[in-house]
């Protein structure tokens, strides 16, 4: 009798720890919201700029889009063989971009630096439980990001790509400097839906350009709003 009530115990508790697993997220999308602290003041600057960012995420990839009017921004990223994409429209023009190696480690590298610590606080964001890190530049003392991230999405090294690469899970919060910009992200819904393979491709249209001409013509448009 005691071996078989050891018997189910063990299998309650191999099903628990499976169910376990199959709860992590495994796809779906996000929705954040954008905001520009620097840059209130320029009130036609401010006004322009995208203030939405959906992330659909699949299989260890995610591809995160901004629109707004006649501008759209995506960015496809795969987690699991460390390539990048992007896709650029403003107006009637559009770019696409595959980021080779080289490009790839020129971005790593254009990004700033960070410290991060792991801080002993968590809280629900977006129907996520998030734990919290601060990101400390390492040129600038007083430059500290507040992050918050989810361990429940079913993705690894998701911040590979950013500078918060020591970070374990999907940021929630963060923020980071592009184009002279600081733009702040915190994600406000989950949307617990199917994605599909079209939703983490890049846009079919568009001239194929090198990664430093896309760059170039993303930091003259943000220029010439100043």
């Amino acid at each position: 009798m005691k071996l078989l009530v050891s018997c189910f115990l063990l299998i309650l508790l191999a099903v628990s720890v499976q169910s376990c697993g199959d709860n992590s997220i495994k796809e779906g999308k996000i929705v954040y919201a954008i905001d520009y602290p620097n840059h209130k003041d320029n009130f036609f600057l401010y006004s322009i700029l995208p203030k939405e960012m959906d992330l659909n995420f699949k299989d260890g990839k995610m591809q995160s889009v901004i629109n707004k009017a006649n501008l759209k921004n995506a960015l496809l990223v795969d987690c699991n063989t460390k390539q990048v994409g992007a896709y650029f429209q403003y107006g009637s023009e559009s770019f696409n971009v595959q980021l080779n190696q080289r490009d790839i480690k020129a971005m790593l590298a254009d990004q700033k630096k960070y410290k991060i610590k792991f801080v002993d606080e968590k809280k629900e964001i977006a129907g996520f439980d998030a734990k919290k890190a601060i990101a400390t530049c390492v040129t600038d003392k007083s430059d500290k990001i507040e992050l918050w991230y989810t361990e429940e999405i079913q993705m690894k090294n998701s911040n590979w790509y950013n500078p918060f690469k020591e970070v374990p899970g999907v940021l929630l919060v963060y923020a980071i400097d592009r184009y002279g910009i600081r733009m702040e992200f915190k994600a406000k819904t989950f949307e617990d839906v199917s994605v599909s393979d079209e939703q983490l491709e890049l846009p079919k249209t568009g001239l194929k350009i090198p990664y430093t001409d896309y760059n170039n013509k993303l930091n003259d448009l943000f220029k010439s709003f100043e």
